[in-house]
């Protein structure tokens, strides 16, 4: 069940959500520089009495609007914040949100224990109770929900409720990597700010200062893998990403080229992260596809795999490359709900295997 994250040394109850306990590393964190401008207008609504009731931050994954989200909250709730509306992380509110138990912030997110990955409408009901929507100490409560996207119809519902009676106390703040899939009633009563990854030159540049051991040729594939976002390519860097990416493309190659059985392919990669292998896959079979209209396409998701791939997509028509495209984005998607992930990969890769039956190679 998703449920609200909080201190380790508060008990979960049934009487509501329990208060945040994960704000603390940001209150000292930068601003990312390619949010100032988005920055600069919360801050003038806030000043103008215009923030409203309920905020959504949409943009993708990995370019930092759980920070941003995180830090305009301690905004809000530090009593003595500069002139730009950044904390000022010494004030007693500031003490409180480091030591994760500020009583005015809330945030709901998917149980990291429940397969559906999804938020479901007991969670909501207990983050929109009464008890959760009166602020303690500042003038209002914050009530943050991430990703918002994966509430269910029944949470978004009871969300809804909130929505249409909201209070001057309660402060509401989605944030979304997919929008799109919010219901409309939900859209249409939240005042959306769209973050987007800075220009490559910056990203490049941000992240360089922050891997002062890699090469600019690393930081540039770190970030083409990470589809710009710069926050995303950091967490690349540091931890086996590209090791288990190497892992998962050497099976792909091995199913191609008839050395791996499918099937055996499929149990390896069922131990991985799901939505990120099918990330990769997407990405190596976009590139196939770029590459049977032009062996030397100049863009491709995945640089350092072009003489390996360039191979495997002789004698594959591109309407059947892109109808198993269109398979691998579905099951993206269902990667995200219950579905068996040894069942979804098998039936992904015996496909593969089969593309492949016409036309073997050692490449």
């Amino acid at each position: 069940m998703a449920r609200p994250s909080r201190p380790a040394s508060q008990a979960a109850t049934a009487a509501g959500p329990a208060r945040d306990a994960t704000l603390g590393p940001w209150i000292d964190a930068e601003l990312p520089p390619w949010f100032a401008t988005q920055w600069q207008q919360l801050q003038a609504a806030r000043q103008q009495g215009r923030l409203g009731h309920a905020l959504l931050f949409a943009g993708p994954a990995g370019i930092g609007k759980r920070r941003f989200a995180d830090l305009f909250s301690a905004s809000l709730l530090c009593a003595a914040a500069d002139a730009q509306g950044m904390p000022c992380g010494q004030c007693a509110e500031c003490r409180l949100l480091q030591a994760g138990n500020h009583p005015d912030l809330i945030r709901l997110q998917p149980d990291a224990d429940a397969k559906s990955g999804e938020i479901k409408a007991e969670a909501v009901r207990a983050l929109c109770s009464h008890q959760a929507l009166t602020a303690n100490r500042a003038d209002r409560a914050i009530l943050q929900i991430a990703p918002a996207e994966a509430m269910n119809a029944f949470a978004a519902n009871s969300l809804l409720k909130t929505l249409e009676e909201p209070t001057d106390s309660t402060l509401l703040v989605l944030i979304s990597e997919d929008w799109s899939r919010l219901p409309a009633t939900i859209l249409s009563r939240c005042h959306r700010l769209t973050l987007s990854a800075p220009a490559a030159a910056e990203a490049v540049a941000w992240v360089a200062e922050r891997l002062q051991g890699h090469t600019r040729e690393q930081i540039a594939l770190l970030l083409q893998l990470a589809h710009g976002a710069p926050l995303r390519a950091l967490a690349l860097a540091e931890g086996d990403h590209l090791q288990a990416r190497d892992a998962a493309f050497d099976q792909f190659r091995g199913v191609a080229q008839g050395r791996i059985d499918p099937v055996a392919a499929a149990a390896a990669w069922q131990r991985q992260d799901a939505e990120a292998l099918l990330d990769w896959l997407a990405g190596w079979v976009s590139d196939l596809l770029r590459l049977g209209q032009d062996e030397a396409a100049a863009y491709l998701n995945n640089p350092d795999k072009r003489g390996m791939l360039a191979p495997l997509v002789a004698g594959i028509e591109p309407a059947a490359l892109h109808r198993y495209l269109q398979q691998v984005l579905r099951f993206r998607a269902l990667s995200r709900s219950s579905a068996n992930k040894q069942l979804l990969f098998e039936s992904l890769l015996v496909h593969w295997a089969r593309l492949r039956t016409l036309y073997r190679t050692t490449g």
